[in-house]
């Protein structure tokens, strides 16, 4: 896993910096040497070859080194150490340089060995030691990342960066007292710090003091209006407010100042949805998508509003990513059965009922909408064996056994009918109520599943699928109604 973002990227521009200074005073000056006065300049009766290789020079290789980084050639900046000569390859600052970037090049053993010999020769070198902590991070060691920290706090008790670092671990443990001790006392060292004015805003907010956050956020963003994740959170801060449109305005600077990171454009897309611009949010999901298409929370928007705007193709295609990358989500499997049904693929609309209720096997509205797949792909046995085997698993003094055990014997639906009437709650009601329409409608009478259908779109805010399917149903034998019509017309 390749470290990232500001803290890794800011180690590297640290340590350049250290590195291109230390080339800037010690590199050797070449003077210009005039004859004295009323003498003529001795000439040179043969001119030294020039060398064919390449000199070193530290500036050289700092300006070289430079490029490649901005350029993201991690490798070749690596290797790019294997060309310094001695005494420089030898010295402090090049094998701190080389080990920044081994850090944000993802290398950790490489990293960890280099980190350990450096602390071994200089043990107490705070760079060094900063350096071990991030290591620690990446690790997901918090323990010795602490020590680290604490380390140099005690070399140097008023480390901005040490206090920041060990001020947002505590914020990660929610333990805001001392994460707000911590990042103010970095503050008050350095007012300039703004990861610190980040976090204490960040603890501000956890605390539900907006007001405090949003003030610590304005102090960062005039100190520093480049780093977008100020932006970003500031967004959210003013979204808690119910300030949308100052929300949507702090979010789109933060993703036109970084357009690559997949966070920024998830809440762009979320604040879109919110101020009802489906089709932007979509937009900027699919922007997530592109920069992270192996992380399916974007995905999960996207189907939804695909879904919404009728591109259902598309958002079949979402739902059906978000399954194979996060197959717990059940109600993705869920919401692609419910589109292949309506599409009338029904053989693939039962396998992803199929897998939602293996994520959640006491959802029996997965169970009977498989079973419903197997009966309209004409497959009467396997939905049979099917519906058998699962109502081994339901209580049997249930009205759902009882439901669930009409799809076996194709018996036993006025009892069935009878017990549904009975139940208290107005949407587990319903949605049985669906399911015997829908035994109506497959094998008995269409007239009567229709009934059911009208009872059922009759009821004011519903919670459950079946409503959707219940609609489609419903206008499926009207139309079959129509076309009858008019072909008896015609004849």
């Amino acid at each position: 896993m390749r470290l990232s973002g500001k803290t890794s990227l800011s180690i590297i521009c640290a340590f350049s910096l250290l590195f291109l200074f230390s080339c800037a005073t010690t590199a050797p000056k070449t003077q210009k040497t005039e004859p004295p006065t009323g003498q003529k300049p001795a000439e040179t009766a043969v001119k030294p070859q020039e060398s064919k290789e390449p000199v070193y020079t530290r500036i050289a290789f700092g300006e070289k080194l430079k490029n490649l980084l901005v350029d993201g050639k991690y490798d070749d900046a690596i290797a790019l150490f294997d060309t310094v000569p001695e005494p420089d390859a030898s010295s402090l600052s090049i094998r701190i340089l080389k080990l920044s970037i081994l850090i944000s090049a993802g290398k950790k053993t490489e990293s960890t060995t280099l980190a350990n010999e450096l602390e071994t020769a200089y043990p107490g070198n705070v760079e060094i030691l900063y350096t071990q902590a991030v290591l620690a991070e990446s690790r997901n060691d918090l323990t010795n990342r602490a020590k680290y920290l604490n380390k140099i706090l005690q070399i140097q008790p008023n480390n901005s960066q040490a206090l920041t670092a060990l001020g947002t671990d505590y914020l990660g443990q929610k333990n805001y007292a001392q994460a707000k001790m911590l990042l103010i006392r970095a503050i008050s060292v350095d007012p300039n710090n703004t990861d610190a004015l980040l976090g204490l805003a960040r603890v501000y907010y956890m605390l539900s003091d907006l007001e405090k956050a949003g003030s610590t956020l304005n102090l960062a963003i005039a100190k520093a209006p480049d780093y977008s994740v100020l932006w970003a959170e500031r967004a959210r801060v003013k979204s808690e407010s119910n300030d949308l449109p100052g929300a949507l305005e702090d979010i789109k600077q933060a993703v036109t100042l970084d357009p690559n990171l997949y966070g920024q454009w998830v809440d762009y897309g979320n604040y879109l949805i919110s101020a009802a611009k489906k089709a932007e949010a979509r937009e900027a999901f699919t922007k997530a998508i592109e920069l992270e298409s192996e992380s399916y929370l974007a995905y999960i928007y996207r189907a939804g509003l695909n879904d919404d705007l009728g591109n259902t193709d598309e958002a079949i295609s979402d739902y059906a990513k978000i399954c194979r990358l996060y197959p717990a989500y059940y109600f993705a499997a869920e919401s692609l059965g419910i589109l292949l049904w309506g599409k009338g693929e029904y053989a693939a609309s039962g396998l992803a009922f199929q897998q939602a209720l293996a994520q959640n096997p006491k959802n029996t509205s997965y169970a009977l909408m498989a079973t419903l797949c197997y009966y309209r792909s004409n497959k009467t046995d396997e939905a049979k064996k099917f519906m058998a085997k699962y109502i081994a698993t339901l209580d049997h003094a249930k009205t759902e056994y009882f439901l669930c055990r009409l799809f076996v014997d194709k018996s036993g639906d006025a009892d069935v009918l009878n017990r549904i009437e009975k139940e208290k709650d107005i949407t587990d009601r319903s949605r049985m109520l669906f399911y015997s329409a829908m035994y109506y409608d497959l094998f008995q009478s269409k007239a009567v599943a229709q009934k059911f259908y009208i009872e059922i779109t009759s009821i004011k805010a519903p919670v459950f699928f079946e409503y959707r399917l219940c609609q489609w149903a419903l206008r499926d034998l009207e139309n079959a109604a129509n076309n009858t019509t008019a072909s008896d017309s015609k004849g």
